[in-house]
């Protein structure tokens, strides 16, 4: 295929300033400097003896450290031969070390202005410098905030979001559903913000508060004592709850088990349940229970997933509770005063058992925090300081991979300590990991694309080995859905440094996913370039565009893109979140109004070139 050029597309949905969109693609032609950009490389493509490999043992364990002087300000100018790891208490040989300073203002992204209003700063629609940004999830626990607490909730969401860079790459779930999240770790906050406006906290009250709050009992010589209606189902539930809570931590843990070399932080936006004791001992809870909190305990450690739980409550106790849910009462018994018969007084044992299960459920907090690396911020009034220590962990930290000398096995904590020889510093990082419960499964990628492609298109974390930008136009509409024209520039420098002999080729693939988790519109495209000197030097600098067309049905979906230079073998991802409209005004005259610049092109739908030529809809 020789090269062509085709017009520069303008973007309506998802816009790309021009002059952005070409700091991408010559920006890339050359690798910035260290000074330039954060210490982290761009080059996410390591050789898989780098990588930490989990199967059904840890062959391999990366742990992060925060290291601060005595005044708390980060030490960034260790070396590897001043760190130490003991798994278990033994020694262990240091095999991989990463320093990793995040610099935002270095990162073109924070300066890029908004299309619709100048005073704003968005992030490009792009995965570059996705390895060079800080991994900042969010999981809100809605099945254990109070109602009452929701708008409380939403507003430390937002002050999350509101405290990030635009380079920064931001997940954000809910506990409860599992389809309502973002298409991954990206940079597009509408999505996010969308989730945040609409969620609602459905925590049951705790089980004495609840008993209280139901006074009825009856008495049943068969059952030999007092039984309270529904209790026995809202202990299932609560069991239930904690179960998919955490199964939602070990999704998220799992899904970033591959992304090496980096320190990935989530935020836990939960009250905490009141079952189940500690982590390390979960009292009285159910096979499955127990095992939903080891699994995600276990994939967390593996992935060096630090967890920061934070509760909306803020620094509460637990007679707030009581006080909240309902006033006092004493309900006088039927038979001699006797406790029970005609509904429940005021006892200590009732007190002491709402004390119990609330240090419950914030010990449980501040042990899956320990045991991740994160830290408790549970027992604060100070939203912004919470934020800010988790945006502060995010940026300076050290990454240490090695061997265990020996094999853990079972739900057992290995204990793990990280020390500096250096002296007058403090070494902050997780206390210990478990064995994975096994391989976990991937996105079900349509087996039609080839592996390089699925593995991309699978993640949850852009790559950007290959830098791209994204845009969509809506261009029409084809039996009910909206038809997009879905624009990618790739960089042009990965594709032709180091370039032998006169083609350039890639492979590139997209793909759908609904808000039910349906994929569609899997299809998968090769193009090999024919280029001269002039040619290349075009394709360095202003990169290269593909043109896909695709339908898409009224509702929220995921645009998965990804590209494989053929040459190298460096690939890139990109995830974006795209909500359809019924009725929405197509703009396929975008596709001819703005066609000022010209830039080298691989291959175009026929429908786009159809619109791109004048054609009728």
């Amino acid at each position: 295929m020789a090269l062509r050029i085709t017009p520069l597309l303008a973007c309506v949905l998802l816009c790309i300033p021009a002059g952005a969109s070409a700091q991408i693609m010559s920006g890339m032609r050359n690798q910035p400097t260290g000074r330039e950009l954060p210490t982290m490389p761009l080059d996410t493509n390591v050789s898989s003896d780098l990588r930490p490999t989990f199967r059904l043992k840890v062959t391999r364990v990366e742990v992060s450290a925060l290291v601060v002087d005595a005044e708390g300000n980060p030490v960034r100018d260790l070396k590897a031969n001043e760190f130490e790891v003991y798994d278990g208490g033994r020694k262990q040989d240091i095999q991989s070390f990463a320093a990793y300073t995040y610099n935002g203002g270095s990162i073109p992204l924070d300066t890029v202005e908004s299309p619709s209003d100048p005073n704003n700063a968005v992030a490009l629609v792009t995965n570059a410098w996705s390895s060079s940004s800080r991994v900042i999830g969010l999981l809100i626990d809605d099945l254990h905030i109070d109602a009452r607490r929701t708008e409380k909730a939403r507003n430390a969401a937002r002050h999350l979001i509101a405290n990030l860079a635009p380079s920064d790459l931001l997940y954000v779930g809910l506990t409860s559903t599992p389809g309502i999240a973002t298409a991954g770790f990206i940079r597009d906050r509408r999505r996010a913000l969308e989730i945040i406006e609409s969620f609602a906290g459905i925590r049951l009250p705790d089980p004495t508060l609840e008993l209280r709050q139901t006074p009825q009992t009856f008495s049943n010589p068969l059952l030999q004592g007092m039984r309270t209606p529904g209790l026995a189902a809202s202990e299932q539930q609560r069991a239930m709850r904690l179960e998919d809570a955490y199964e939602a931590i070990g999704r998220i843990a799992n899904a970033v088990r591959e992304v090496g070399g980096r320190r990935k932080s989530l935020v836990f936006l939960t009250e905490g349940s009141s079952i189940g004791g500690s982590i390390t001992t979960s009292a009285s809870l159910s096979g499955d229970t127990t095992g939903a909190m080891h699994d995600a305990l276990a994939a967390a450690s593996v992935a060096d997933l630090a967890v920061y739980p934070m509760n909306p409550a803020g620094l509460d106790l637990s007679t707030d509770r009581m006080i909240e849910g309902f006033t006092r009462q004493v309900d006088v018994a039927s038979e001699g005063n006797t406790r029970g018969f005609g509904g429940r007084e005021i006892a200590q044992d009732d007190l002491s058992n709402i004390n119990a299960q609330f240090m419950q459920a914030k010990n449980q907090l501040r042990d899956l925090a320990a045991l991740t690396g994160g830290v408790s911020l549970v027992d604060t009034n100070d939203l912004g300081a919470a934020v800010d220590r988790v945006l502060r962990d995010a940026s300076d930290y050290y990454v240490l991979g090695y061997e265990p000398d020996k094999e853990v096995k079972g739900t057992r904590v290995r204990p793990l300590e990280v020390r500096v020889t250096r002296p007058g510093v403090k070494v902050l990082s997780r206390k210990g990991y478990m064995a994975p419960p096994g391989i976990p499964e991937a996105d079900k990628v349509p087996s039609n694309l080839s592996p390089a492609i699925r593995s991309l298109l699978s993640g949850i974390v852009p790559v950007d080995a290959l830098p791209m930008v994204v845009q969509m136009i809506a261009i029409g509409e084809q039996k009910g859905k909206v038809r997009y024209a879905v624009i990618t520039e790739t960089a042009g420098g990965p594709l032709v440094n180091g370039l032998e002999g006169d083609r350039v080729g890639i492979e590139q693939a997209i793909l759908s996913i609904d808000g039910n988790g349906k994929m569609a519109n899997a299809t998968q495209k090769k193009a090999e370039l024919k280029v001269g000197p002039q040619q290349v030097e075009m394709l360095g600098t202003l990169g290269l565009r593909t043109i896909w067309c695709i339908d898409l049905p009224p509702g929220p979906h995921q645009i998965r893109v990804a590209t494989v230079h053929q040459q190298s073998g460096r690939g890139g991802s990109m995830y974006l979140d795209v909500t359809v409209e019924a009725g929405k005004v197509p703009t396929p005259e975008a596709l001819l109004t703005l066609s000022q610049s010209p830039k080298p092109t691989a291959f175009v739908d026929p429908e786009a070139k159809r619109l791109m030529a004048g054609g009728s809809q």
